[in-house]
């Protein structure tokens, strides 16, 4: 499939290791494009920084799944199943070692839509700061 309008519809919840639960849930209209066998959804996520909209990438492909974020902060997370990847989470605040623990990543797509679904746990400074699970669906939309 083409270049295509998308719609994007983002629920990540956090249970950190008090037990406390956080929902974040984001919904968006984004670009759609394949490339060398990988899927590129670009969209602005506002959810995530009071002032200002962070343009967010989904790359995905049979390997995994990366999350791109750029702007009020920066960031590039990976998702390989039963694989723990490492990052640097960048903040007007300092920056900050990240690793993620992947333990389910199921990626359908076809025809420009489809869902993403992780369960990962969420390191921070080499200290374990959460249990979270990543539900993305897009949807083609009529470019009109």
């Amino acid at each position: 499939m083409a270049d295509a309008l998308v719609a994007v519809t983002v629920e990540g919840v956090q249970v950190d290791t008090a037990g406390e639960r956080t929902v974040l849930k984001s919904a968006a209209r984004g670009r759609y494009a394949a490339r060398a066998g990988k899927h590129y959804v670009r969209y602005e996520d506002a959810s995530l920084h009071d002032k200002e909209a962070v343009p967010t990438v989904l790359k995905f492909s049979t390997e995994g799944l990366t999350l791109i974020r750029r702007g009020a902060v920066d960031m590039q997370l990976e998702f390989r199943l039963g694989e723990k990847t490492r990052s640097v989470y960048r903040t007007p605040y300092g920056n900050f070692d990240l690793l993620v623990d992947c333990r389910k990543l199921d990626i359908y797509f076809k025809e420009g839509q489809g869902t993403v679904q992780a369960e990962y746990d969420m390191h921070l400074n080499d200290v374990l700061q959460s249990h979270n699970t990543l539900n993305v669906v897009i949807e083609t939309l009529s470019d009109k």
